[in-house]
């Protein structure tokens, strides 16, 4: 099924969508949107066969283990084996949200995640798929280390889903502590990005990055805050400004998240000094926001607020 049905309509819907990154003549708002959706559909459809592979065991783990790679390597690196998306130009990268073509990155990387959220099978299944993966993005990340630009929206988008839904067993504490620093990273890029996220109908797939990026930190916030110690007084800013943002409906439910984090961050054992730092910033820019449009954000606010008051 994998060789002879899914590995060609996946490749067949990544060549539909490459044209629509290169500007080929005829392709119009339409059609762009239509070949997004069937990636992003093809994609789906195999980390389903994936992760049932997976859940079956035996010789399906071969079937989970290369399915798994292959999305891993096209969301961290834009190729495999299977198919490929077309390299980042040096411009693009600057600013990723503005360019689709390095939001296409995000689709296998979201494909993947939903493979790890499966919750069926025996207990070492995900471990088997973390072993296969897990070099593959480590790699990815100590090559983008000594760049200047924001963290490339593929590896950021694995990163979070690895450290969302899988356990720190599994990944191990040496490795989490080097995937923090592209978490936080990804974290102020969108914190200082988001009324472009907010205002383009195309930057969905942005949103849908941010919203693991904040469930992220909220699972590390709850678990095992020591690990952002360090980064306290870089995470409060940004949720600050994800949390006072004035945008779409859409946006509502990172809102909500952001602010869970802006309370959370209060009970770190490690940070006390750094929160009371940004303890009058953050009551003052909240006070602001109490009159949201959002009934269910202008309770948030005034809870979060009166969380950090009392400090």
């Amino acid at each position: 099924l994998l060789d002879r049905v899914v590995s060609p309509a996946v490749t067949e819907s990544v060549a539909c969508l490459q044209q629509t990154f290169d500007g080929a003549s005829g392709v119009t708002a339409a059609s762009d949107h239509a070949c997004t959706a069937n990636v992003e559909a093809a994609l789906n459809f195999m980390a389903l066969l994936g992760s049932a592979a997976a859940c079956r065991g035996g010789r399906c783990s071969q079937t989970a283990d290369e399915i798994a790679s292959c999305l891993v390597q096209v969301a961290c690196n834009g190729s495999s084996s299977a198919f490929a998306f077309k390299s980042l130009e040096i411009e693009a990268q600057q600013h990723p949200i503005l360019d689709p073509a390095s939001l296409a990155f995000v689709l296998p990387a979201a494909a993947f995640g939903s493979m790890l959220s499966v919750k069926n099978g025996g207990p070492f299944w995900r471990q088997r798929i973390i072993h296969k993966t897990l070099p593959i993005l480590m790699k990815t990340l100590q090559e983008q280390a000594t760049s200047r630009s924001p963290p490339a929206l593929g590896s950021l988008a694995v990163v979070a889903h690895m450290l969302c839904s899988v356990s720190q067993t599994h990944l191990g504490e040496s490795k989490i502590r080097q995937m923090i620093p592209t978490l936080i990273a990804g974290l102020v890029y969108f914190s200082k990005n988001l009324d472009v996220i907010a205002q383009d109908d195309k930057a969905t797939k942005g949103l849908d990055v941010l919203s693991i990026i904040l469930a992220a930190l909220t699972k590390i916030l709850r678990i095992s805050p020591e690990d952002v110690t360090k980064f306290v007084g870089v995470i409060i800013p940004s949720l600050l400004l994800l949390s006072t943002c004035n945008a779409s409906k859409r946006y509502t439910p990172n809102q909500l998240i952001a602010l869970q984090c802006l309370e959370i961050v209060t009970t770190h054992p490690n940070a006390r000094n750094a929160v009371l730092r940004e303890k009058d910033q953050v009551t003052a820019a909240l006070s602001v926001i109490v009159d949201h449009p959002s009934k269910i954000i202008r309770q948030a606010v005034v809870h979060v607020r009166n969380v950090w008051f009392t400090l």
